[in-house]
Order: structure tokens, then sequence, then C-alpha cells
């Protein structure tokens, strides 16, 4: 959308739009004084709920609806789903819409974080997406992975982040070597315990 409207960076500056970016939620518990004696109560902002919230919704979705289990059962086994009677084109349809409309939210939610618009804003968050759904437990073969483990790898993501952004000494890179890093560990152990469950079935 922002490719159409113009190439260039686009400031929000809608007041409604201004007022949920800058908009906190204070818990009731938590807080402290300050050297002035200054209570500071604790805060979340409503993008990390709505995320929290989307990510409840989604572990619902999986585990306790049709829909979620025809998921996990034409990423498992394509040809055993189909021949289960399921509608496989009818499933992966459903999966793209749900997709699209997922990342239409995340985008709307990083846009309040960055109150602007731009073409290649999130260029190269597709392999941290990967990244952290790997670390989480998600196979990349399909039919194995649970959204809580996937928020899992994303908060093992960010603790690596924020470690090398405050150590201060090393470069942004060792951030994406690190990852890296993970993902291929992560990758070799699946395999490694796959040829073992494979191993096991066969004897």
């Amino acid at each position: 959308m922002t490719a159409i409207i113009s190439k260039d960076m686009i400031s929000i500056t809608n007041e409604t739009f201004m007022a949920w970016a800058k908009a906190k939620i204070y818990l009731p518990f938590g807080g402290y004084l300050n050297k002035k004696g200054i209570l500071i109560q604790p805060y979340i902002y409503p993008t990390v709920v709505i995320a929290l919230l989307l990510v409840v919704l989604a572990f619902i979705m999986l585990k306790y609806t049709k829909f979620g289990r025809s998921l996990y059962a034409v990423g498992g086994n394509e040809q055993s789903a189909m021949m289960m009677g399921l509608n496989v084109r009818k499933v992966k349809l459903k999966a793209y819409v749900l997709d699209g409309f997922l990342c239409g939210v995340g985008g709307v939610l990083f846009c309040l974080n960055t109150l602007g618009g731009f073409v290649e804003q999130a260029k190269g968050f597709e392999m941290d997406a990967i990244a952290s759904s790997v670390i989480g437990g998600t196979l990349l073969t399909g039919g194995v992975g649970n959204v809580f483990g996937t928020l899992f790898g994303v908060l093992i993501k960010a603790t690596i982040e924020a470690f090398i952004t405050f150590q201060g000494t090393l470069s942004s890179w060792w951030t994406r070597i690190t990852i890296a890093a993970l993902l291929c560990f992560f990758i070799v152990l699946q395999s490694v315990l796959a040829m073992i469950k494979k191993g096991g079935k066969q004897d």
C-alpha cells in the first residue's frame, strides 16, 4: 500500500493513530518509589496486549478447532490428510487467508511503534520469523509446532539482541550470526531426531 502512495517514508499524523501509539495500560501492581519519592507505576502498551491476545487465540484455534487440527494434518502429511477425507486445497486457502490477515494486523502494530510506513520497513524479518519458529520447536517439514513455542523463540531472539546491544563492544552483526548459528543447530537437531524416530519405527 505504501509503495502505491509513495516510495519515500510516510509519517503517520492521524490523531487517533497517534493516541493509540502513545497509550499505556497501567498495572495495579509492581509500583515503586523513585529517588524523589514519586510512585512509578508499571505499564504495558496496547500493542503488546493485542499481540498476546492473538497468540492465545491462535493456540486455542490450533488445539481445539477442526480447522486447527486440519492444519496439523495437512502440514504433517498432505497425502494422508487427503486420504482422511480432508479438503487439502480448502485448508491451504484458509491458511493463506488467515496468514494475510495476521500479517496485516502485524503491520498495523509495527506502524504503531514506528509511527511511519516505508516500502522496505520490515525487510529481513522473514528470517527472524523462521528462526523464532524453529527455535520454538516448529518443524520445517510441517505438522509439528506450537505458538507458545514460537513466542519463546521470539523472546530468546530479543534477549540475544538486548545482550549484544547493552554489551557495547560487539557489532550488531553478532546478532545475525548468533541467530543463524542457533537456527542451524536446531535444524540439525530436528534432522537427527527425525532420523532416530524413523529408525525406531523401522525396528
